[in-house]
């Protein structure tokens, strides 16, 4: 018996804007010996969906994204939590829906808060920014106040020497109590 698992293609479109959309379903059959589209028939849905619908959904997803980061809240010195400070670094416990890092559109961030309370030898919020949590994600992020700081702590996240625990609510019934994700 042979056994095939389903997957989605992806294109990518190479025009002013880059994209990558699913394309088409393929091997979708259990245990029968026609499991992979051919090239011909694959080829022929490729062709059938133009690099305007690609373009099109690209842009549409990127318009959600942005009006989504222009909702991120804007933080105040007093509004921010700060776990843990001294010359080199400050830690800081991030609420959800806010932006770690501005982005093209200059939207308010944790990062610019921090800058603007407590400064860095780099200059700019860019040159604070260790590691970055998403806009729904509450959770401790460390910035850098010194260019030394960033790059030890740049190194240490690049190679895994720090270890990150995340936790979630569940819905449902979960058969362990804890366990790793690898």
């Amino acid at each position: 018996m042979r056994i095939c698992a389903g997957f989605t293609l992806f294109a990518v479109s190479l025009s002013s804007a880059a994209a990558f959309v699913p394309i088409a379903r393929v091997g979708t059959s259990w245990g029968s010996t026609s499991c992979v589209t051919s090239s011909t028939s694959l080829q022929s849905t490729i062709e059938a969906t133009s690099g305007a619908d690609i373009k099109a959904k690209y842009e549409a997803a990127m318009e959600k994204l942005k009006a989504k980061d222009k909702s991120s809240a804007a933080l105040t010195k007093e509004d921010l939590k700060i776990v843990f400070e001294d010359d080199h670094i400050v830690v800081v416990d991030k609420p959800s829906g806010v932006l770690s890092v501005s982005g093209k559109d200059d939207n308010p961030s944790l990062a610019g808060a921090v800058f603007e309370a407590y400064g860095c030898e780099g200059g700019s919020a860019d040159k604070m920014v260790v590691h970055r949590l998403g806009m729904d994600t509450s959770g401790l992020i460390v910035f850098a106040r010194t260019m030394a700081a960033l790059r030890g702590m740049n190194s240490a996240f690049r190679t895994r020497k720090v270890t990150r625990t995340y936790e979630a609510l569940v819905c449902g019934h979960v058969e362990q109590d804890s366990g790793v994700i690898d």
